[in-house]
């Protein structure tokens, strides 16, 4: 190893490197066994962090074999990406030497704003794929907003947009926070959303077809819009529930 490699600087881009690698494997993204390997292998030889690498570095050679404990570890990947990052924190701070700033607070949406945007949705007479278009980006802050909220941490989420992703996402933090008691209002908070997504998905997939005329086409947008601000607003009526819930003494 160079005295370059060796150096704060270089060792704490090679440990970024390292975590990012691990939270996009994780997250279904590609596999570079060849380059975990070359990581691993340099910053264990280093004296300065060899004794500070997250144990699931140190006990695992190869990317499959962590996968494998991995998988048992969590059932959710979002999870999966949490530990991953927390085990990274302390040793990116020593290497970047700075002490660890107070953590950015991240909030969910607030019903009411939801609430509003949904009205103003409804009364908008912007052509129909524009209408869904802007549905869907509203569905996918409201997701997003749990997401971060549940880890405090914009991370976990990354720059990911594609409604799918984060409202899976969102299912896993509602299961993930609610207690035994409260697993059966979840599934059904879920199921019913999961529902209100797909008709809004066939919404998509029908003003995409010929219309008999326009009219037709904005009531089925409409349709699609009401199914998915529905299935956001109990996303999200959960999550205040749940954390309403673990308030209480």
């Amino acid at each position: 190893m160079s005295e370059n490699q060796g150096s704060p600087g270089a060792l704490l881009e090679m440990v970024r490197e390292l975590r990012g690698l691990l939270l996009d494997f994780i997250a279904g993204g590609p596999t570079k066994a060849p380059r975990y390997k070359a990581l691993r292998d340099g910053l264990m030889a280093d004296s300065k962090v060899n004794g500070h690498l997250p144990e699931l570095v140190l006990e695992h050679e190869n990317l499959n074999d962590l996968w494998q404990f991995m998988k048992y570890k969590s059932a959710s990947k979002v999870e999966r990406q949490e530990l991953i990052r927390n085990q990274f924190d302390d040793l990116a701070r020593t290497l970047s030497g700075v002490a660890a700033a107070a953590p950015e607070t991240y909030e969910a949406i607030a019903v009411e704003k939801l609430f509003k945007a949904w009205y103003r949705l409804s009364q908008d007479d912007m052509e129909p794929r524009r209408l869904l278009s802007t549905a869907r980006k509203i569905a996918v802050q409201v997701c997003s907003s749990i997401v971060d909220a549940h880890y405090n941490s914009g991370e976990i989420r990354g720059g990911i947009e594609e409604l799918a992703q984060v409202f899976g996402m969102t299912k896993d933090v509602l299961f993930a926070c609610g207690g035994d008691d409260q697993q059966l209002i979840v599934t059904d908070v879920v199921s019913g959303a999961t529902a209100l997504l797909k008709t809004f998905n066939a919404a998509l997939e029908g003003i995409a077809r010929p219309a008999p005329n326009e009219n037709s086409r904005l009531q089925l947008a409409r349709m699609g819009v009401d199914a998915i601000m529905s299935a956001v607003m109990a996303l999200l009526s959960c999550w205040y529930m749940l954390q309403a819930a673990c308030a209480k003494p």
